[in-house]
Formats: structure tokens, C-alpha cells, sequence
């Protein structure tokens, strides 16, 4: 993508880091060329304990150690939550949470075996009633785990999270066009909102969304539902979920001094 392109968003809100061993790059090299891509904030997302790469739990628990802005890019502490059964369970205890300011929830086949329709709909439905914490419902469009599509987009409109079009999966084929073309159709139908993702494994392509957003323009879907578009929009839901003040311009979070686990302090 041309520097003089127009992006779709202005925060990518799934992003990954080296602390996730199957992505490759840097916090700061994410911020990089976050700023080079023309970002505001991005979130970074890696995965949490479920997963056979993921890091260990003091990665979560020290991530106040990461600046809330690098070089004038908001970075948001995240996670990508496993939702590793149909109850809706995730991999994230009471204490891993305590820095998290954006998370996703997704389903990985390693820790969740696919199952029908209706028992993958309700793991992300189960998901989200049980666990507060979680903002997005992540790449529920791919092909080896199929939804309903309208019960997502209700679950989101009813309890203000949102549904995600994941770059990455549909351009490297996990998600079919037909599954994105259903979720957004469903989430206009019942005007609830999305975010535009890259899921990004490597820092080169955050914030790049040229299939998202062919797809978009190619159905018509509404750019007021898409929530990541006005990175102020963002910072102000952040905001006021955790109680922290999160401006884009001097960022301050309240909870800065939230305490590191015991283990981490006693590593130093």
C-alpha cells in the first residue's frame, strides 16, 4: 500500500509479536510501521496461555512495562483470549486480566475441536456472557468452524462487543468470501458494529486491509458500523470500560501502577 492510499481504519485492534513464536516481529517494529501505514493505535493481541506457542502468563501481567504510546502511536495492551470449550471458558484468569485494555476471543483448533453450527455459536455466545473483558468476537468466519451468523450479530448488538472481518483470514483463505459477505450482512441487518483487522503476524502488513475493504465497498456495508475507523472513538470505549484516561494525544492510564505478579518483581 501507497503512503497516499487512504486507510480503512485508524486503529488495527489484532496484532501479533514475536512473544506469539508463530509471528515475527517486535513490539517496536509493529509501532514502525504502524506509524508508516498511517495508524493511530493499534492493540497488541498476542495469544494467550491455551495455545501451544503462546507466551507465558507473565507476558500479560507485565505489560505495563510497554509505553502506552510509541513515536506518537497509541499501543493498546491486549490479548487474544482461546475460548477452549462450548461453555464458553477462555484461558485467562481474574489476575492475567489486570493489564488487559483490549482483548479478543477466538476459537484455535487446538484448543477448541469444531464442532456443529450451533455448538461453535454458542462457545462465542457462552464467550462473551461469561467474560466481560472481551471487546471482539475474532475471526468467526472461518471455514473449519462455521457460526450463525445472525446470532452473532445479535450477541454483539446486545452486549456491545464487536464482530470482527479478519484481514488475515480472508486473504490467506481461512475465511471464505461468502462467510465475511453472511457476517456482514447480519451485523447491517441488526446495526451492529464490526472492526476491520489484520491479525497481523508480521509488522509489515498492520493496518493494511485492501480485501477487507474491497469486500466492504463490493456489498455496500455501511462505514458508520465499522468502529475502528475514528481512533478517538476507540480510545473513548477504552476508556470508559476500564476507567483510564486514553486521549491519542498525552496518554495517561490511571492503573499504571497496577502491581506486576509476585514472580515477575522477584525476578528482578
Amino acid at each position: 500500500m501507497n503512503n497516499s492510499d487512504k486507510l480503512l481504519i485508524e486503529a488495527d485492534l489484532h496484532c501479533h509479536s514475536l512473544a506469539s513464536s508463530h509471528a515475527y516481529s517486535t513490539v517496536m517494529e509493529n509501532a514502525a510501521e504502524a506509524k508508516k501505514a498511517g495508524l493511530k493505535v493499534f492493540a497488541l493481541t498476542d495469544h494467550a496461555m491455551g495455545m501451544p506457542d503462546s507466551p507465558h502468563k507473565w507476558h500479560f501481567h507485565n505489560l505495563a512495562a510497554i509505553p502506552q504510546q510509541i513515536d506518537g502511536v497509541t499501543v493498546l495492551r491486549g490479548v487474544e483470549a482461546d475460548i477452549m470449550n462450548y461453555y464458553g471458558d477462555i484461558d485467562m484468569e481474574k489476575e492475567d486480566l489486570k493489564c488487559i485494555q483490549w482483548a479478543v476471543a477466538s476459537c484455535h483448533s487446538p484448543c477448541i475441536t469444531p464442532g456443529s453450527i450451533d455448538d461453535n455459536t454458542k462457545a462465542y455466545i457462552n464467550a462473551v456472557k461469561k467474560n466481560p473483558v472481551i471487546d471482539v468476537i475474532g475471526h468467526c468466519t472461518t471455514v473449519t468452524g462455521e457460526v450463525d451468523f445472525e446470532r452473532i450479530a445479535k450477541l454483539c448488538k446486545e452486549y456491545n462487543v464487536f464482530a470482527e472481518l479478519n484481514e488475515s483470514s480472508l486473504c490467506f483463505g481461512r475465511s471464505s468470501k461468502e462467510n465475511c459477505i453472511a457476517l456482514l450482512n447480519a451485523c447491517k441487518k441488526y446495526e451492529a458494529y464490526i472492526v476491520v483487522n489484520t491479525d497481523c503476524h508480521y509488522a509489515g502488513i498492520i493496518g493494511r486491509t485492501e480485501h477487507s475493504s474491497r469486500l466492504i465497498d463490493e456489498i455496500g456495508f455501511p462505514k458508520k458500523l465499522i468502529f475502528n475507523t475514528d481512533a478517538e472513538r476507540v480510545l473513548e470505549y477504552v476508556s470508559k470500560k476500564h476507567g483510564i484516561k486514553l486521549t491519542g494525544k498525552n496518554d495517561v492510564k490511571d492503573d499504571d501502577k497496577t502491581d506486576q505478579s509476585p514472580a515477575v518483581k522477584n525476578r528482578r
